[in-house]
């Protein structure tokens, strides 16, 4: 047989291959053309035909004016809401990275030890070292104190200013990923489009699960979104006590 002729048999073959696999036919042999995915093979078209039937399943539903309300008010809500998240997270990022600044040049005017460890004096003349700890009053006699080293509360409230910070960033932060991204996903999925009762509880968890602001003046409060707030408390180390 000449080179032509396999070439032509070859080619009639992957027709021949290519058509049975449109139709779906098994012919015994590995699918070469057609990828599952692809509109023209049979999983395709299975799915193909869910896929319209979930788009009609949603377009019967947004007929129902009620519905169609509800569902157009989440895509509102959740995109407000994923606006008002990142806001949050970068003014929060922006807040640890202030004071992480501010604590370290706050270390950098400490008073140290011979040893190098950082102590504090507090407005009642105790001297505490970083961790509230009590430094022994023989230890605490011999320490240079410069002019401008800051006082134990100062010290330490900066330290609790900023715990506030991260413990509302790692609470934003599920928000965003976890809520809102859990509702987004949901809301976007085309497998099966949500009830009214699912839209009444994504709309109700986006307004009970979302975290509070602290009240805390600092420079980027301004960047923050409109949210509920709540008064910080700043933690006090048990050394001071």
């Amino acid at each position: 047989m000449s080179d032509t002729s396999d070439r032509n048999g070859r080619r009639q073959r992957d027709f021949d291959d290519l058509q049975h696999e449109i139709s779906g036919a098994d012919v015994g042999r590995i699918r070469r053309f057609l990828r599952p995915e692809d509109d023209r093979s049979p999983d395709g078209k299975r799915k193909k035909r869910e896929k319209e039937r979930l788009r009609q399943a949603l377009a019967d539903l947004m007929r129902d004016p009620e519905y169609a309300r509800v569902y157009m008010k989440l895509g509102n809500d959740l995109r407000q809401a994923e606006t008002q998240a990142d806001a949050a997270l970068a003014a929060l990022r922006a807040d640890v990275e202030h004071m992480d600044h501010k604590i370290a040049e706050m270390e950098a005017d400490a008073a140290r030890r011979p040893d190098g460890r950082l102590v504090f004096r507090d407005a009642e003349g105790r001297v505490l070292y970083a961790d509230g700890s009590t430094v022994p009053p023989e230890i605490a006699e011999g320490i240079q104190w410069p002019a401008e080293a800051p006082s134990a509360e100062e010290y330490f409230a900066a330290l609790g200013q900023r715990q506030s910070f991260m413990d509302q960033l790692r609470e934003w932060d599920l928000y965003r990923n976890d809520v809102l991204g859990g509702l987004r996903n949901r809301y976007d999925s085309e497998d099966d489009p949500m009830s009214k009762n699912e839209l009444d509880a994504a709309l109700d968890d986006i307004v009970t699960l979302r975290p509070e602001l602290s009240t805390i003046d600092t420079p980027h409060m301004m960047e923050y979104p409109t949210v509920p707030a709540a008064n910080a408390v700043i933690a006090i180390p048990t050394g001071l006590n």
